[in-house]
């Protein structure tokens, strides 16, 4: 593509403009050249109105006939596997570039993207997260794989360090010392492992700006991070299905309405909790068609930042991770934040755990605290009101055991994992 740059300059301003005066949502003459494009999809130019609801299994199903530039599913899975073997991402098919998403649940993911649709996102990535300057800075980003659609950030006045986390974090530590980034972007997981290094050693590293990506940043994480680092936590909700939300100037998270259309599917009585339903207007290589996230989302009230566009007040979890049980004849659903606050108010020194549903009548769960010396007490405590959670919700037959935090650098960490996906 030639002129990349200037193109990546235009899609800034582009944003920029979008979203102070159009920032809950999409111009009309986007949303025409989107639908032009769709026509291009086999999947698409014959559906009748409305399209059909998809997911991320009928989405990589469908790939080859979903997506417009004529890439198959076998070609794409091929380049990006061997791109993850070599630790080389700069393969291409032809000027698409392919990237591989493990998804919160494990799931493999495929995306496509196109040279214009990199520019579109390195301007939209200026423009709400890293933010434009003429000031020289550098940033380290943390991933598990890196991507052309990554490496386009790089310019003359910024540096774009990758840092593989499937490599050591103490070498990480001893590299971030080294070049000293102003800004650092990471999975909450790898920023506690950088947080627990720095006070080990008892070394401050001061950034301008960190931002949480990729997993779900906790209320308890993100006071934890910002006391070790002396610096505000920004958020990026950003997955295999796109750039979905942004951290504004307040400190809230806000979808990106100027290209997205968010449909609601409210997953409990009162309407508290929703799974997102997306549509991309900014997505021409890769359709993406009310495509339902499993992610649960809180919604949060207006901000007074200015911007209009809905608030995620919360990202729970992931429904694949809700605790469900039958109890004589009746079902009982224990959404993420049950057990995340039954852990979490035992004590201010726990700073990680995790609590798993292994199979149909048992959890396991483990904590990291700040003074070792208080584990066993602590664990004890967290054992008992994980217990008096389930049997106040009548679930007498479980069995609660101390089990370990592992962390699997191919998948996403979660805090609260369903691995059984029974019910009892």
């Amino acid at each position: 593509m030639k002129n990349f740059k200037l193109h990546i300059f235009y899609y800034f301003i582009l944003h920029r403009y979008n979203r102070l005066f159009r920032n809950n949502y999409p111009s009309k003459k986007r949303v025409f050249k989107w639908k032009e494009n769709l026509k291009k999809s086999s999947f698409y130019k014959n559906s009748t109105l409305p399209y059909p609801i998809v997911n991320k299994q009928l989405f990589m199903d469908n790939f080859d006939a979903i997506n417009t530039v004529g890439v198959s599913k076998k070609e794409a899975f091929e380049i990006a596997l061997k791109s993850e073997q070599t630790r080389d991402f700069n393969p291409t098919i032809g000027e698409i570039s392919v990237g591989l998403s493990s998804g919160t649940s494990g799931n493999k993911g495929l995306f496509l993207v196109s040279p214009k649709e990199r520019a579109m996102w390195v301007g939209a990535i200026l423009d709400r997260v890293i933010g434009f300057s003429f000031k020289k800075r550098k940033i380290a980003f943390f991933l598990r794989a890196n991507n052309n659609l990554y490496e386009s950030v790089k310019s003359k006045i910024l540096t774009f360090n990758f840092f593989d986390i499937m490599q050591p974090i103490e070498g990480h530590v001893t590299e971030l010392l080294k070049i000293k980034p102003n800004i650092l972007i990471a999975q909450p997981s790898v920023l506690n492992e950088i947080a627990k290094s720095l006070e080990k050693k008892n070394i401050t590293l001061k950034f301008d700006k960190i931002i949480a990506v990729a997993e779900v940043l906790e209320e308890d994480q993100k006071k934890y991070f910002e006391k070790v680092f002396s610096q505000k936590i920004e958020q990026v909700y950003q997955a295999t299905e796109g750039f979905l939300a942004h951290t504004c100037k307040e400190g809230k998270l806000h979808f990106n309405e100027d290209w997205l259309k968010i449909e609601k599917k409210y997953i409990d009585e009162n309407k508290k909790r929703f799974h997102p339903i997306i549509t991309d207007y900014m997505r021409f290589s890769q359709p993406l068609v009310r495509y339902e996230l499993n992610d649960i989302i809180h919604e949060g009230e207006t901000c007074k930042c200015g911007l209009k566009s809905t608030v995620i007040d919360k990202i729970e979890g992931r429904s694949d991770d809700v605790f469900t049980f039958n109890v004589h004849g009746n079902k009982i659903v224990l959404f993420p934040d049950f057990i995340r606050r039954a852990v979490i108010n035992v004590s201010d020194e726990i700073h990680n755990y995790r609590v798993t549903l292994t199979n149909k009548n048992t959890i396991t769960y483990a904590v990291e605290v700040t003074k070792e010396l208080n584990k066993k007490e602590i664990s004890k405590k967290v054992e008992n009101a994980l217990l008096d959670v389930f049997h106040k919700k009548g679930i007498q037959n479980i069995i609660v055991k101390e089990g370990s935090i592992e962390i699997n650098t191919m998948n996403k960490f979660k805090r609260i994992a369903n691995e059984s996906k029974k019910t009892i």
